[in-house]
């Protein structure tokens, strides 16, 4: 037995977005897993495996429609012995859409528009006196084949059940929930990471069998209830590369308990994989290598942010701007996007003033703290900002050096005479 689901045009629109859709085959996939995306606006699910477990057709039917109502005011649900049967019904007109026995009597009247045939062949046999289904099952099979409707008849013999029809299942993500409850509800820290740690066991057994890891955790303390404290604490883990071991997440966790208050015991926790993709393995060798050293890195980070917090820890995002001053934001490091292409490459103090301190000069170079700098690189001319509001930037950049040789970077400002600026110091 097979239930088709036909959509609203209000649940087609790209407002509608993908959300939705997600909704919908979430309700539909837990009453079997055999659904099929046939079109836009149809869903094909097969209920034969499902009647006995929910109670038989009628009350799987009201069950379905129930749930769909919460999403849709007014589904559109049809049934039928075949899945090709349960399309056409759905697609079709009759306010009676439930077909369990007589299916030969349920569609013989439907047009046989709905089967889909080019507008040629349809009026080709609307030339012939053929609206429906039952006068296409009457006309000679051979003579339609001659004519190129072989197509045609097979969907009709599909519909009919004298055929089958392959469907393509629907393919759900899979979700990486796990619960465990105490022996003894208790507040020690030591004991509840102890339970963690044997859901990030089976989490990591779990995404090895996909092949997949993921970037974040979710953790739900459920405790007892204290005064007026609330019955659960959720916790996340936000990690700064994609892992799959435990050995990986409990480190992290660890630092998130140590400056957590636990006012109640806890009874039970559940954990829950966020933002899942495909595993990147790497070959392993036998010396450390950039990419493990690059692995050290991340998990100094992780751990830092998960001590300090996520907006505590920054890294430099380029921008698109020549002003040496507005080159670079400081954002938290597990916001910042995949950096653009490097360009030239130039020399750069590790410092900058904000804003530039003004110098005194004399007639041949500025002066530092009354001592004179002498310039022994440049100029490098940054001339920009002429198209917006910010005014017009022209500056001559010189690396400067000190006698006790320390190295600045100044820059002789163009718009105005003999006016000098130091910008940065170099490590």
């Amino acid at each position: 037995m097979y239930l088709c689901l036909r959509l609203p045009q209000s649940l087609l629109t790209p407002e509608a977005g993908s959300e939705q859709q997600d909704r919908l085959q979430a309700v539909l996939l837990h009453y079997s897993p055999q659904l099929a995306h046939i079109q836009a606006n149809l869903w094909v699910l097969n209920i034969s495996a499902s009647l006995r477990l929910f109670g038989g057709l009628r009350r799987l039917y009201q069950h379905v429609r129930a749930d769909l109502h919460a999403l849709i005011p007014d589904p559109c649900l049809a049934l039928a012995p075949s899945a090709r049967a349960a399309c056409l019904l759905a697609l079709s007109t009759r306010k009676q859409r439930r077909c369990i026995r007589r299916l030969h009597a349920c569609l013989n009247p439907l047009p046989i528009q709905l089967l889909g045939a080019p507008a040629d062949q349809l009026h080709w046999l609307h030339s012939l006196g053929c609206h429906t289904l039952g006068q296409l099952r009457q006309l000679p099979r051979d003579g339609l084949a001659q004519r190129g409707l072989r197509t045609l008849l097979l969907q009709l013999d599909q519909a009919y059940g004298l055929q089958s029809w392959t469907l393509e299942w629907v393919q759900s993500a899979p979700q990486f929930i796990y619960r465990l409850e105490l022996d003894t509800p208790s507040n020690n820290k030591a004991l509840v990471l102890r339970a963690l740690t044997r859901l990030l066991n089976q989490l990591e057994g779990g995404l090895n069998q996909h092949q997949l890891a993921c970037t974040g955790l979710e953790l739900t303390l459920h405790t007892e209830r204290y005064k007026d404290y609330p019955r659960s604490t959720h916790l996340e883990l936000h990690m700064a590369r994609s892992s799959w071991r435990s050995q990986d997440f409990l480190p992290v966790w660890q630092e998130q308990f140590q400056p957590l208050q636990l006012p109640a015991a806890v009874q039970s926790l559940m954990l829950r994989a966020r933002q899942l993709h495909p595993r990147q393995t790497h070959a392993s060798s036998l010396f450390p290598d950039a990419h493990h050293w690059q692995e050290q890195d991340q998990q100094l980070l992780e751990r830092l942010q998960a001590r300090l917090g996520t907006g505590q820890i920054l890294t430099p995002a380029p921008q698109a701007s020549h002003l040496p001053e507005q080159a670079n934001q400081w954002q938290p490091a597990s916001t910042v996007a995949a950096r653009p292409a490097a360009g030239p490459v130039r020399q750069r103090p590790c410092w900058l003033l904000e804003p530039a301190r003004p110098l005194p000069h004399d007639q041949q170079s500025p002066l530092l703290d009354h001592q004179r700098l002498r310039l022994i690189q440049g100029p490098e001319r940054i001339q920009t900002g002429w198209w917006n509001g910010g005014g017009h930037q022209q500056r001559d950049y010189f690396v400067a050096l000190c006698p006790q040789g320390r190295l600045y970077w100044v820059y002789r400002d163009l718009s105005q005479e003999h006016a000098w600026y130091l910008h940065g110091v170099f490590g």
